[in-house]
C-alpha cells in the first residue's frame, strides 16, 4: 500500500510528468488569461465582418490544424500568400479576406465579452472575380 501511496506522490514532489501516472503539467499549469490567437475575416459586399470557417481558411475541420496554418504562415513571412490562396475559396458574395492575430482576454471572452485588446492585421487581400 505504501508503494502505491508513493507512486502517486512522487510525480507531484518530483514536479516531473512521469509514466504510468502522470501529472499533465502542460494542462495543469498556471497560464495567462490573455492569448494572442490568429484568425481570419471575410468581408462581403455590403461591408459586414464574418469569421471565416476552418474548412475555408485551411481545408480542414481540426481547428488546430487551421490555428497551426495559420501560425506558421504569420511567423514565416507568408500570411500573404496563404490570404491569396483562402480568398480562392472564400464563399460566394465575399469580396475581401484579412489573415489577423486578436489578443484576447479568454476568461471574459468565455463570459461572453468577445472585445479584442489588440489586432494586427498581417494580410489583405481581395477575393478574385
Amino acid at each position: 500500500m505504501a508503494a502505491v501511496l508513493v507512486a502517486l506522490v512522487l510525480p507531484f514532489v518530483r514536479d516531473h510528468d512521469s509514466f504510468p501516472l502522470s501529472t499533465y503539467p502542460m494542462y495543469a499549469g498556471a497560464r495567462s488569461g490573455v492569448e494572442t490567437l490568429p484568425a481570419v475575416f471575410g468581408t462581403d459586399e455590403q461591408g459586414q465582418v464574418e469569421r471565416l470557417s476552418t474548412g475555408t481558411i485551411a481545408r480542414s475541420d481540426d481547428p488546430l490544424i487551421t490555428t497551426s496554418l495559420l501560425r506558421r504562415a504569420i511567423r514565416d513571412g507568408r500570411a500573404t500568400a496563404l490570404c491569396g490562396e483562402i480568398a480562392r475559396r472564400a464563399p460566394a458574395g465575399t469580396v475581401s479576406v484579412e489573415i489577423v492575430e486578436e489578443r484576447l482576454d479568454l476568461v471574459a471572452s468565455a463570459a461572453g465579452d468577445d472585445e479584442v485588446l489588440d489586432r494586427t492585421v498581417h494580410a489583405r487581400c481581395p477575393v478574385p472575380t
